[in-house]
């Protein structure tokens, strides 16, 4: 803890690490501050030392290669909305980023990164990412690895330790016949979701043949429902269908959020509901895509 914290701007994403690692316990990584910040103004959190990795070339832009997606984990929202990659390959990524919560200020300065490693349950990008079947890139003191999203938001403080930093979302492009859709429940146009449901399908004539659904906002980490509904596949989209989705999708949280933005009751509730809603609304997408 220090009143008079000091100030660290390496040059490179492996020099942060170096960094990091040396100066130990008290050192923060800084980029947007969209999420560190509030924290440090309210008193909860007093770092000795920002490390400020904002202005780290590599750790920007969007590119495509060799059939991949490479998102510098300090690519910004309002970006992601507007990149013609994104748009083109990723337009379930490129919709969900202009619904990120608390307006133009957050959407010109909060980074993809930032959103994900903060692992805020209310937060949009994390579901989105998972429905995609995202993997990121970790700088570490050993080198670089690639993982799974899924697995390192699965791990403790993300899979990521005091020396390692998030440089990359890496993506397949959405297959050109896929239907998308991202749901989300909220108080106020811009304010976060009390429950939000990512969905990607894929039909066979009227039947599904692929089905992946993530729901966050509704317990501590999203989760993924798309096992849990595997059962669907192969099988026609309808009113049965889509009951059949709530009501899996209802009982899946174990924990449940209890908050003022919605109690536990209510949002095992929406989780059915924004699951069953996105999922009809990617059908319908998958239709229009494929007539």
């Amino acid at each position: 803890m220090s009143l008079h914290p000091q100030y660290a701007r390496p040059r490179s994403a492996a020099q942060a690490v170096e960094v990091l690692g040396n100066l130990g316990a008290g050192a923060v990584v800084i980029a947007g501050g969209q999420e560190l910040m509030p924290h440090v103004n309210y008193g909860r959190l007093m770092p000795t030392v920002y490390v400020d990795i904002g202005a780290l070339p590599e750790l920007v832009g969007i590119t495509e290669k060799d059939g991949e997606i490479a998102i510098g984990a300090l690519t910004v929202h309002r970006t992601l909305q507007r990149d013609a990659i994104v748009c083109r390959a990723l337009p379930l990524l490129a919709y969900s980023a202009a619904q990120v919560g608390g307006g133009w200020q957050v959407h010109n300065r909060g980074t993809v990164g930032g959103n994900l490693v903060a692992m805020h349950p209310l937060y949009d990008i994390a579901p989105v990412l998972l429905a995609l079947q995202a993997d990121v890139e970790i700088q570490a003191p050993e080198g670089v690895r690639r993982a799974a999203l899924g697995k390192i938001l699965a791990e403790t403080s993300h899979g990521l330790g005091t020396s390692t930093l998030l440089t990359r979302i890496l993506l397949k492009p959405m297959t050109p016949d896929a239907g998308w859709a991202y749901e989300k429940l909220k108080i106020t146009a811009g304010s976060y979701g009390s429950a939000n449901a990512a969905a990607v399908v894929s039909l066979s004539g009227n039947k599904l043949s692929t089905l992946r659904v993530v729901i966050g906002a509704v317990s501590e980490q999203p989760l993924d429902a798309s096992e849990a509904l595997h059962g669907l596949l192969g099988k026609p989209w309808d009113a049965a269908a889509g009951a059949r989705v709530e009501s899996l999708c209802r009982e899946l949280p174990k924990t449940l959020l209890d908050d003022q933005q919605g109690d536990a009751t209510w949002r095992r509730a929406m989780a059915g509901v924004v699951a069953r809603r996105a999922v009809q609304a990617a059908v319908a997408n998958a239709q229009r895509t494929n007539k």
